[in-house]
């Protein structure tokens, strides 16, 4: 009954996060007062760093949504079964996308260096790593499970 439970509560933060992030991405194009409190936090007064900026901010938000998007459909067979073909390749993509955001954010430090910056750059490239390994794991599982059908 408790791993129900998480599973629900684990799956409803997962969907407020993707309503979080896609209202600030529509925000982002659509109220221009969040753009300059966005603009005006990272100091960038001046019009010549907004385009790439945009960019930036648009390209994350947008892996970030892929991922959490991937992480719904595998905690959907959390219930039935997880180790599934469909998993393993879900893992991949979110480890692919997570490397990628963390290049971006370590490419991102030279253009405009924060601390956070770096510290998010870190971040995603360790859970890109974690999920890449956490692919593996699954793929192996999901051969002996394979090979176990074929068995019985």
């Amino acid at each position: 009954m408790r791993q129900i439970w998480l599973a629900k509560l684990t799956r409803a933060l997962l969907y407020f996060a993707v309503a979080l992030i896609a209202l600030l991405l529509m925000g982002l194009y659509g109220v221009p007062a969040l753009r300059q409190l966005l603009f005006g936090m990272y100091e960038l007064a001046d019009a010549s760093g907004v385009p790439l900026a945009m960019a930036f901010f648009t390209a994350m938000g947008l892996l970030a949504l892929w991922i959490l998007l991937e992480l719904i459909g595998i905690l959907r067979t959390v219930d039935t079964d997880p180790f599934v073909p469909r998993n393993v390749l879900a893992l991949f993509r979110i480890g692919c996308a997570a490397e990628a955001a963390g290049l971006a954010f370590f490419a991102s430090c030279f253009i405009h260096p924060t601390f956070m910056m770096a510290v998010s750059a870190l971040v995603m490239a360790l859970c890109g790593l974690f999920a890449l390994v956490l692919c593996q794991v699954f793929r192996r599982a999901v051969e002996y499970k394979q090979e176990n059908d074929l068995t019985i």
